[in-house]
């Protein structure tokens, strides 16, 4: 049958065929498996032959992932600086939330102002803000350095083949509403930090929570302020 761009290349979707090698072009496909998982990058006739040129390669995210998001989605990197990046728990396909802490300067519009300043003349006060900034986010695709240690070899001995010691995550790659992304930039630009946390994978909910301020937890904790 006929395959529309975009299509993810399943078994039932392709066949093998016998040629003269002399017909056969350069970047033929060797075998069934080749194509497996593979996205096609162009509309595919029944009959037609499938060739490397084809198809795109979804772990591939330097070139090919574009293909994996939503015609409606952009793709944007996010660096993994958060606690959960360094020990190494995220996973490609992971469902998460991104928390994020602010300050801001907001004007102290409820006091009156202090005789002889007008309200623009009053000092600013720096406010801080928590909250769940985006829900059910998933991982595209995480960018990663791999660390090998250089093992000991006497003096003479060929070198081994490095072993990866250590997998650090740079970043990750998430698949956004072109609206939610251009928040997200906007909270990078005016150096929120973040956290990133792992829901269940079949958790569909959003959350409902409250902004965490001083005035929160105060109340929360029903601490009282020394005067």
């Amino acid at each position: 049958h006929d395959l529309a761009i975009g299509t993810v290349i399943n078994r039932e979707d392709i066949q093998t065929a016998s040629y003269p090698v002399s017909l056969v072009p350069r970047d033929a496909l060797p075998s069934i498996e080749a194509a497996l998982g593979k996205i096609t990058t162009a509309h595919l006739i029944q009959g037609e032959m499938v060739l490397q040129h084809h198809l795109a390669d979804p772990t591939n995210i330097s070139h090919d992932i574009g293909y994996i998001i939503g015609d409606d989605q952009v793709l944007m990197a996010f660096p993994a600086t958060d606690l959960m990046s360094g020990l190494g728990v995220l996973q490609r396909g992971d469902n998460v939330d991104i928390f994020a802490t602010m300050t801001v300067e907001v004007s102290p519009t409820t006091i009156a102002p202090s005789p002889g300043t007008t309200q623009e003349q009053q000092e600013k006060i720096t406010r801080m803000f928590t909250f769940d900034a985006f829900q059910r986010i998933q991982v595209t695709a995480i960018v990663v350095d791999v660390v090998a240690e250089p093992e000991r070899t006497e003096a003479g001995a060929a070198q081994p083949t490095p072993n990866p010691a250590d997998i650090r995550v740079r970043a990750y790659l998430f698949a956004m509403d072109p609206q939610d992304a251009l928040v997200l930039k906007n909270m990078r630009d005016k150096n929120a930090v973040f956290d990133i946390v792992l829901r269940s994978p079949t958790s569909n909910e959003l959350f409902t929570v409250s902004p965490v301020t001083v005035e929160y937890l105060l109340q929360r904790y029903e601490l009282t302020i020394p005067k």
